[in-house]
C-alpha cells in the first residue's frame, strides 16, 4: 500500500497540493527569518497546507483501518449471526467498494468479503465485474471462494438425476409398485446459470481446492456430463481424501469410490 491507495482523484490532488504548499511555506519562512522579516503570513500558509492535507490524510487512515477489517471479515468461518455485526461489516465493505475502482485485487477481496457475510448475490455481481476486465491470476484466485459459494447456492435446489439402471434392474423396478418417481431435471435457466458459473470457476487458471472440485462435480452431474463430474470427484479426493461429496453425485458420476 502507498499513501494514495483508496483516495479519490480530488483527494490525491488535495494531498499533493497541500504538500507542495507546505514545502513552499517552510522555504518562505526560512528566507524571511534570514532577512529578519515578519513571517506571520507564511505561517498562515503552513496552517492552510496542513488543513489541505488533513482531510485526505484522515481518509487514507480510515481506508487502511477498513482494509484491516476486511481481512478479519474474510477470515470468518461463517456469516455473522448478529445483525448489528453484519450491518457494520456491510458498511465497511460498501465503503471499500466505492474506493476500489481501478484496483482489481481490492475489488476481488471485497467480493470475497461479501461472500463471508453471506451476501452471495452482491459478491457474485462484483466478481463478474472484475472477471470482465480479465484480471491477473492472483485476482482470479481470490475470487475462487466466491465462485464456489455461488455455484453451490445456485445448484442447491437442482435435482440430481440417477444413472441409468441395468435392464434387469429396470424390469424389476417397473414391476415394483413402491418405486419412487424420478426427480425432475433442472430447468433450462438453472442449467444455463450453473454452466456459466462452472465455466468461470474452471477458467480462473488457478489450482482449485477440493471444495471447488466437489461443487463442479455436482454441477456437471446436473448438466448431464458424468465424465467431467467423475474427473472432478477424483481431483477433489486427491487434494482432500476426506472431502464430503453427495452420495447421489457419486452414483450419477459413475464412480465406485466411497461416499
Amino acid at each position: 500500500m502507498n499513501i494514495f491507495d483508496g483516495l479519490y482523484g480530488y483527494e490525491k490532488l488535495m494531498l499533493l497540493c497541500g504538500f507542495i504548499l507546505f514545502v513552499f511555506a517552510l522555504a518562505a519562512i526560512t528566507v524571511m527569518i534570514v532577512q529578519r522579516r515578519d513571517f506571520k503570513m507564511a505561517m498562515g500558509l503552513i496552517v492552510f497546507a496542513i488543513v489541505l492535507m488533513g482531510f485526505p490524510g484522515i481518509q487514507a487512515v480510515k481506508f487502511s483501518q477498513d482494509t484491516v477489517e476486511l481481512d478479519r471479515i474474510r477470515a470468518q468461518p461463517q456469516a455473522p449471526a448478529d445483525p448489528a455485526q453484519k450491518q457494520q461489516a456491510e458498511r465497511t465493505l460498501a465503503s471499500l467498494e466505492q474506493r476500489a475502482a481501478g484496483n482489481p485485487q481490492l475489488q476481488a477481496q471485497v467480493s470475497d468479503g461479501y461472500r463471508a457475510i453471506g451476501e452471495l448475490d452482491q459478491a457474485y455481481r462484483l466478481a463478474q465485474s472484475v472477471l470482465h476486465e480479465k484480471p491477473s491470476a492472483q485476482v482470479q484466485a481470490t475470487l475462487v471462494p466466491v465462485l464456489t459459494a455461488k455455484l453451490n447456492q445456485v445448484q442447491a435446489g437442482a435435482p440430481i438425476a440417477e444413472p441409468a439402471m441395468p435392464a434387469a434392474a429396470a424390469s424389476s423396478a417397473i414391476a415394483s409398485t413402491t418405486t419412487p418417481p424420478a426427480a425432475p431435471a433442472a430447468t433450462a435457466t438453472q442449467q444455463r446459470e450453473i454452466a456459466d458459473i462452472a465455466s468461470q470457476l474452471q477458467g480462473t487458471g488457478t489450482p482449485l481446492p477440493a471444495a471447488s472440485h466437489a461443487a463442479l462435480a455436482k454441477a456437471y452431474v446436473v448438466l448431464g456430463q458424468p465424465q467431467k463430474a467423475q474427473a472432478n470427484v477424483e481431483a477433489a479426493r486427491r487434494i482432500d481424501p476426506n472431502v464430503k461429496i453427495n452420495a447421489a453425485v457419486l452414483r450419477a458420476a459413475r464412480t465406485d469410490g466411497h461416499p
